[in-house]
């Protein structure tokens, strides 16, 4: 199981405070230091980064229609009236889903996040989630719920999500509850602050029912509790979502893997062109061999294709079978004969024809030096009748010899 570090963040990024979440609990100790301090902690957890909600503007508001790109396009002119800052300046995000038919907006100057977000990588950690820690309260359309810390409060309502100075907090709160059209049934209070806020709010909101809950589990307890990323904001949208920052680094390597994907390509066209030549030169080889057969086996049925040289062995074989060891047999003339024609240089015999005591053997001789004495060569070494004829054409010979042994 994936573990989840809940990373808190000041403005300046540099402090911060952090704790694993198990199963919406605690676990493990509270941990705070420097920002570069989180990195061996967060490592290979999950990691949700918690962002000051006073940077933050935040709202509520109806949005038409489904196509998300198209939404968060329509975003920045739907709250243009509800901000100061120049929008052209800031980074909007939006919910994942509606609720009731109204999206939670936030805005964030673009300078801040990009801060923000430099400085965890700078720091080694990578989070995929970031959100202001006033959406990591309860959302509820009954309560409202105050979280109190020693200078400052968060507040989250069904009309608005904010973050106060504890001196003004009175005064917003009674401001909101008056202005609430359904006055919530409680107002649940976590008291996280170590001081005596609540006994001052309960003094200066005297129309607002609180329901008080001790913060033994301190303000990571609270959030571990109540954060639910289906009623939160993930800032990090659009330039600074994760999975296009992936693409951000893979991206200069395009080129390099569409040229690799010519050379494949190449390759393939190669072989599959040496594939048809091959085909191309086996198809003349077994013409070839056909032609060599017909002339070997004047007047024999022809093979199937292909088997043109084991039906020619096999053949070979009766021959010598029915010739056996007898003076003036093929095999006799093939043995005397062989080695002659393998002392001329550059022979190639064509074809064999053996019948009654009588070889015809036909040769391809690339230069004519050694064709003359071939002739007397067989007729002193055999004793055998020996007649050829010779032609040349382009510096190759080619020659029929007619044996006939003296039996």
């Amino acid at each position: 199981m994936i573990r989840t570090i809940l990373l808190r963040i000041d403005p300046t990024a540099l402090d911060a405070s952090w704790q694993r979440v198990e199963n919406g609990q605690l676990a493990g100790s509270f941990h705070k230091g420097r920002l570069v301090e989180a990195f061996r902690y967060c490592r290979g957890a999950s990691v949700v980064v918690m962002v000051p909600a006073e940077e933050v503007f935040i709202a509520k508001i109806p949005l038409p229609g489904k196509n998300r790109k198209k939404l968060i396009k329509a975003v920045p002119y739907a709250v243009e009236d509800l901000i100061v800052d120049d929008i052209e300046a800031l980074h909007f995000a939006l919910s994942a889903v509606p609720e009731d038919g109204k999206f939670i907006v936030a805005a964030v100057e673009t300078r801040l996040i990009g801060y923000w977000d430099n400085a965890l990588k700078a720091a080694g950690i990578h989070a995929e989630t970031m959100v202001p820690d006033v959406l990591a309260l309860l959302d509820s359309t009954e309560s409202w719920s105050i979280l109190l810390e020693p200078n400052r409060a968060l507040v989250r309502t069904p009309n608005g999500m904010f973050s106060s100075d504890i001196e003004n907090l009175p005064l917003m709160l009674n401001n909101l509850h008056r202005q609430a059209k359904h006055k919530p049934e409680e107002v649940t209070v976590y008291d996280c602050s170590m001081a005596s806020h609540m006994t001052t709010l309960k003094a200066l909101c005297a129309d607002i029912e609180f329901n008080l809950i001790d913060c033994a589990d301190g303000v990571f307890g609270v959030f571990a509790r109540h954060y639910d990323p289906r009623n939160s904001v993930n800032l990090l949208q659009g330039e600074f979502n994760r999975q296009q920052g992936i693409g951000v680094h893979i991206k200069p390597w395009i080129p390099a893997a569409a040229l690799f994907a010519v050379w494949i390509g190449w390759q393939l066209v190669v072989n599959v062109s040496a594939m048809i030549d091959l085909g191309i030169r086996s198809e003349e080889l077994t013409q070839q061999m056909q032609k060599v057969y017909g002339s070997a086996f004047q007047g024999a049925k022809k093979p199937p294709l292909g088997y043109e040289r084991s039906s020619m062995e096999s053949k070979i074989n009766k021959l010598l079978e029915k010739q056996g060891q007898a003076k003036g047999g093929l095999q006799e003339m093939l043995v005397k004969t062989a080695p002659i024609l393998k002392n001329v240089k550059g022979v190639i015999i064509d074809g064999l024809r053996f019948s009654n005591g009588k070889l015809d053997i036909d040769l391809t001789v690339k230069g004519s030096g050694d064709v003359e004495p071939l002739e007397n060569t067989i007729k002193q070494k055999t004793g055998w009748q020996v007649k050829s004829n010779a032609s040349t054409s382009k510096g190759v010979t080619k020659v029929r010899l007619n044996i006939k042994s003296s039996s």
